[in-house]
C-alpha cells in the first residue's frame, strides 16, 4: 500500500511539472512580449495576425528592422479588416523610419494613409508620423502642416494638446518662434486641462524658452517661475532641472552671468543625482 501511495505521488508529481512546462511552451507571442522575453517570443508560431505582429513588435524592440518589417507585411496579409490592415502598414511605415529609410517611410505612409481615410482615429496616427517623419528630413513647415491635418481629428484634449506641442516644435525649427509661441501656448493650455503634470510642465518650459528667443522676457521669466515651483512643489525633479536650465539662460539674457551660472549649476546636479542622461548631454553640449 505504501509503494502505491509513493508511486501515484510520483505520477501527480510527474504530471504537475508538465502541466506547467506545457503552460510556458503554450503561453503566446504577446504574453512573452510582455514579459520581455524576446527571443521565447520569436520562438513562437506567427500563422495568424495577431502572432505575426506580435513577431514584429519584438523585432522592432531588438532593432531588427528587416525582420520586423517582414512580419508587419506578413500581418498585412493575413489581416482580415480594414483595422489590422491599417495597423500593419502604419508600423511598416514606422519601422522604416527607425531603420532611417525615411524618404521611403514618407512614401509609405503617404501612399497608405488612403486606406485610414474612413478611420479618423488611423488617419490622425498617420498624419502625425508623416509629421515625425517630415521633423527627420528638416521639412519644417511641411510637418508643422500634417500635425495641423492630425489636430483637426483629435477626438479630445490630450490629442489636442499633443498636436498643438508637435506644431509649435515644428515652427520653432523653422525659427518662427511667433508661430511657436501661439501654438505652444495653445498647447500648454489643452496639456492643464488633461492634468497630465510632466506633458504640463515640459509644454511650459518649452513656451518659456520660445518667449526668449524673441527676446519677450517678461512673460518669459513669469513662466519659468510658474514651472519652478509647479516642480518643487510635486516633486518633479526633472522639470526642475528643465526650469532652471532655462532660467540659467533667462539670466544670461539679462546680462547676469553669476546668477546664470548659479542656476545652471543647480540644474547639473540635479540631473546628474536623478541620472538624467538626456539632460546631461543638453547640458554639456553648451
Amino acid at each position: 500500500m505504501k509503494f502505491k501511495i509513493q508511486f501515484l505521488l510520483i505520477l501527480f508529481s510527474v504530471s504537475f511539472s508538465n502541466n506547467i512546462f506545457s503552460k510556458e511552451i503554450n503561453k503566446s507571442c504577446d504574453d512573452l512580449l510582455n514579459d520581455n522575453k524576446f527571443e521565447e517570443a520569436l520562438k513562437t508560431k506567427k500563422n495568424e495576425y495577431k502572432s505575426a505582429f506580435c513577431h514584429g513588435q519584438v523585432n522592432l524592440k531588438l532593432h531588427h528592422y528587416d525582420d520586423a518589417f517582414n512580419d508587419f507585411k506578413l500581418a498585412d496579409k493575413l489581416a482580415k479588416n480594414d483595422i489590422d490592415h491599417s495597423m500593419a502598414n502604419l508600423l511598416e511605415g514606422i519601422t522604416l523610419k527607425e531603420a532611417n529609410k525615411l524618404d521611403e517611410a514618407l512614401l509609405h505612409l503617404k501612399n497608405s494613409i488612403a486606406r485610414t481615410q474612413p478611420n479618423k482615429t488611423f488617419r490622425r496616427l498617420y498624419l502625425i508620423e508623416i509629421g515625425e517623419i517630415l521633423l527627420l528630413l528638416a521639412k519644417y513647415e511641411d510637418a508643422a502642416n500634417s500635425f495641423l491635418d492630425a489636430y483637426g481629428l483629435a477626438a479630445n484634449d490630450d490629442e489636442r494638446a499633443f498636436n498643438l506641442d508637435r506644431i509649435a516644435f515644428a515652427y520653432a525649427s523653422m525659427g518662427n518662434f511667433t508661430k511657436a509661441i501661439e501654438f505652444e501656448l495653445k498647447a500648454n493650455l489643452a496639456f492643464e486641462r488633461t492634468g497630465l503634470l510632466s506633458e504640463y510642465a515640459d509644454s511650459g518650459i518649452n513656451l518659456a524658452l520660445y518667449y526668449l528667443e524673441v527676446n519677450d522676457l517678461i512673460p518669459a521669466e513669469r513662466t519659468l517661475l510658474k514651472f519652478e515651483k509647479l516642480a518643487r512643489e510635486n516633486g518633479g525633479m526633472y522639470y526642475l532641472a528643465k526650469a532652471l536650465y532655462a532660467q540659467s539662460k533667462y539670466y544670461k539674457k539679462k546680462s547676469n552671468l553669476e546668477l546664470s551660472k548659479s542656476k545652471f549649476d543647480e540644474a547639473n546636479k540635479i540631473a546628474n543625482d536623478i541620472g538624467a542622461e538626456d539632460l546631461k548631454a543638453l547640458f554639456n553640449a553648451i
